[in-house]
């Protein structure tokens, strides 16, 4: 191997095996460091991204490698049976070992920032960041030896082949597995530090190949030197004090999260479930959900007033999301009527303002969610329509019909959760995922949610499925002309219920005609069977010739549409309670889906509506139908894009928060609180974020632009309920006022004053006139 004469001859050596065994711990814990640093980046962008990347490179760079070189070569013994013999041990060249410390530093920069942080993992580059990586390694360790001032280094050819593939293929391999068990978001501490191993394995393994392969010949001019090898160990051990250190505040802050996921299991919290163009889930870097507790507990006066789908304070909440504007300026001053609540604490079971403090609670989480988030509040979502219970003890709870009455009667659960459902486009994920947060599909994080929030897999599995298209426009009704079941009944606890279908909790259950619009022959025969029931008209419309109102209108596509139909809506609902649902002479216009042909976003509903009885079992078991509290339907038709109620909504918001926030002054920009798991990228480019009382959008009324003199249709012109239909309306006057304390906390800006009138309150829906006809008839009856 080291064939010939040399002169002088080569020095005997020998190795340490305390020092071998001491930096191959110094390694492991360097390439655990990078592993868990690596794990936290989630896009090429962002202060909070950069960080990570250098910590990581560092940390690789400087400790796994340069810190485990120098270790390593302690080890090496120099004329070891020779006494006196310290001054002629391996002493470096400061130059050359500063240089050997950053190089590997900036080539793993480089090779990780080729690597990138994708879900989808890149083989190619993979195997080019690896092969980096590895080259790193061998290119630290040799220019390290070339900083031996007072020896000549020979090496064995193929020693070095032999360590230059180890160093490759064993960084490959750990990068390889560890971005794989990344992506599934399986890469468990154990599993890291198995992959550390790995890597440190490859790091140490080239080094003492290379070591092997290496003899030392004493330069004739070097004289006796310094001893300068703990000079280098000194420099090793505060770099893996530092490693070590880092690794403890990793431990810490994975086992306060740990203990705070427990306890928020127990509390009414707020969760973002956020979702980008593929359907694809944001999460926090550990797999969990951005969350931000709202309170303890729901304090309610009975039973029957439980938080959920029928309360009153879960309506406000559900029409405020979709009205974020409403909270404009509104926020500090429920901040400061909270801390004096808190100050003055109550010592009852029950507050008679609770509702109004809960409502206040609800908003600041929000608030602070949306800054945890970096967006602004308006850009946090709208309130799923469920609440889901936590803590739950059971695995096989899953939600089904009136899901709000089993999770209260269960009695499983110790807390719920809200859910804040967002679709954002394909530029506002790269923004988030800059500021620290991943996207991946719901099945790579399921487990790990069900974990932290302790709700059963099944129970997440169906929400978060509902929630991925829950604000899309596929679930709207399409545009044209449809036939509808208005159908209620009484519920056993209390109130009513109304059919609705599965997937769209705030749509009639519909079959649609294949036509864009009604004419005025047909609202003409509509009225002519004014209280004619299911059965009879289908008789009506298979009889030949018809009835006289039949043989009027003469239109046998119309006829065959409208058979189909209601033929087709019978199937679905299984149940023949439906042949006795009774004709509405009047169509109703709902929202729908906007169209190029369809731009006022409205679509016309021929309905039918019956008084169901309770015992109606095949409805029970229906997999497309469900039922849900009226009050909770009606309002859902308030909460459309639009809607004329949201600046009804948001004056008595105003009117209401305002009187009972304490005044305070118009708040500053200020870097909120936050903590490590609260906010992710250290470098916040704000605080705070107030919305804009000139930032919403311009209400318009969905019966607006809806006919022509002849056609009924979506798109038309003129109102479609003239001839005694349905249509609510409501007038409100604004007026400039001076404000006179600029103390006082202004509502609505600083120079607006609103004059209420007598109609100046949220006006009946289709949704509730339907029902008073229905009571009226069954009253009749």
């Amino acid at each position: 191997m080291f064939d010939g004469e040399y002169n002088p001859p080569l020095a005997p050596q020998r190795f340490a095996a305390g020092y071998i065994i001491l930096s191959y711990f110094v390694s492991f814990l360097g390439s655990l460091s990078t592993l868990e640093l690596l794990q936290r980046r989630t896009s090429q962008r962002g202060l909070y991204n950069w960080y990570l990347l250098l910590g990581s490179s560092v940390t690789m760079g400087g400790v796994a490698i340069w810190s485990m070189h120098f270790v390593g070569n302690r080890s090496i013994v120099i004329y070891p049976n020779a006494i006196g013999t310290d001054q002629l041990q391996l002493a470096y060249s400061s130059t050359f070992t500063a240089l050997s410390f950053f190089v590997p530093i900036l080539v793993l920069f480089l090779a990780y920032l080729l690597i990138g942080t994708n879900e989808d993992v890149g083989y190619l580059r993979l195997g080019f960041g690896g092969t980096f990586a590895g080259l790193s390694i061998c290119g630290m360790h040799y220019l390290g030896q070339s900083g031996i001032e007072n020896y000549r280094s020979h090496y064995a050819v193929n020693y070095v082949v032999a360590s230059i593939f180890i160093a490759v293929s064993s960084t490959i391999g750990a990068l390889a597995i560890f971005f794989i068990l990344r992506k599934n978001f399986t890469n468990n501490w154990y599993k890291r530090a198995l992959c550390a191993m790995l890597l440190s394995s490859g790091v140490s393994g080239m080094h003492w190949c290379a070591s092997v392969g290496t003899r030392y010949q004493l330069r004739e001019d070097s004289g006796l030197n310094r001893d300068t090898r703990n000079a280098t160990v000194i420099i090793t051990i505060v770099l893996s004090v530092f490693v070590c250190v880092l690794l403890l505040a990793f431990a810490v802050v994975t086992s306060r999260a740990r203990k705070m996921e427990g306890i928020r299991a127990q509390k009414i919290v707020l969760a973002s479930a956020t979702f980008d163009h593929d359907g694809k889930l944001m999460v926090l870097p550990d797999g969990t959900l951005p969350i931000k507790e709202v309170t303890d507990c729901f304090q309610e006066k009975s039973f029957e007033e439980a938080l959920g789908k029928s309360h009153p304070v879960f309506h406000w909440i559900y029409q405020t999301t979709r009205n974020w504007k409403s909270l404009s300026g509104l926020i500090e001053g429920m901040r400061e009527h909270l801390r004096n609540y808190n100050l003055n604490s109550h010592t009852a079971d029950f507050v008679a303002d609770y509702s109004f403090v809960f409502r206040e609670m609800f908003c600041i989480a929000a608030q602070d969610l949306a800054d945890g988030t970096h967006r602004n509040l308006d850009d946090l979502g709208v309130l799923y329509d469920e609440i889901i219970t936590t803590g739950v003890s059971v695995s096989n709870m899953i939600p089904g019909k009136n899901s709000e009455y089993t999770d209260v009667e269960a009695g499983h659960g110790k807390g719920k959760i809200l859910f804040l459902i967002k679709k954002v486009a394909k530029a506002d994920a790269a923004n988030l995922t800059s500021t620290g947060y991943r996207f991946t599909d719901i099945n790579n994080v399921l487990d790990i949610i069900s974990r932290s929030t302790q709700v059963p897999k099944e129970t997440l599995t169906h929400h978060l499925n509902l929630m991925r298209t829950y604000n899309s426009s596929e679930r709207m009704l399409q545009p044209g002309v449809h036939v509808g079941c208005f159908a209620v009944r009484a519920n056993v606890n209390s109130g009513f219920e109304i059919l609705v279908h599965v997937d769209r909790l705030d749509s009639l259950p519909t079959a649609q005609l294949s036509m864009p619009a009604l004419k005025n022959r047909h609202i003409k025969f509509l009225k002519e069977n004014d209280g004619v029931g299911v059965g009879r008209l289908l008789r009506n419309l298979d009889a030949p010739g018809g009835s006289p109102s039949l043989q009027a209108l003469n239109d046998p596509p119309f006829v065959m549409l409208l058979k189909t139909a209601l033929e087709r809506l019978i199937s679905d609902i299984e149940d023949p309670f439906f042949t006795d649902s009774t004709l509405v002479p009047q169509p109703i216009a709902v929202p729908c889906q906007i169209t190029p042909e369809n731009g006022s976003g409205v679509a016309i509903i021929i309905v039918f509506k019956t008084l169901m009885p309770v015992h109606a079992r095949a409805i029970n078991e229906s997999p497309k139908l469900d039922f849900v509290p009226f009050r909770f339907f009606s309002l859902q038709q308030r909460c459309f894009p639009y809607s004329a109620d949201h600046d009804v909504q948001t004056r008595n918001t105003h009117r209401e928060f305002s009187g009972k926030a304490a005044a305070v002054q118009k708040p500053t920009r200020t870097l909120s609180k936050r903590g490590i798991r609260d906010t992710l990228i250290p470098w916040p480019s704000s605080g705070h974020r107030f919305l804009s009382p000139g930032s919403s959008r311009p209400s318009t009324s969905s019966e607006k632009k809806l006919v022509t003199d002849g056609d009924l249709s979506p798109s038309a012109s003129l109102n479609p309920f003239t001839s005694g239909g349905i249509m609510v309306s409501q007038s409100v006057s604004v007026e400039r006022a001076e404000a006179k304390n600029p103390m006082e906390l202004q509502p609505m800006g600083p120079s607006l004053a609103i004059t209420v009138k007598d109609n100046d309150q949220e006006m009946p829906t289709w949704v509730d006139i339907l029902f008073k006809g229905v009571m009226n008839t069954s009253g009749q009856n």
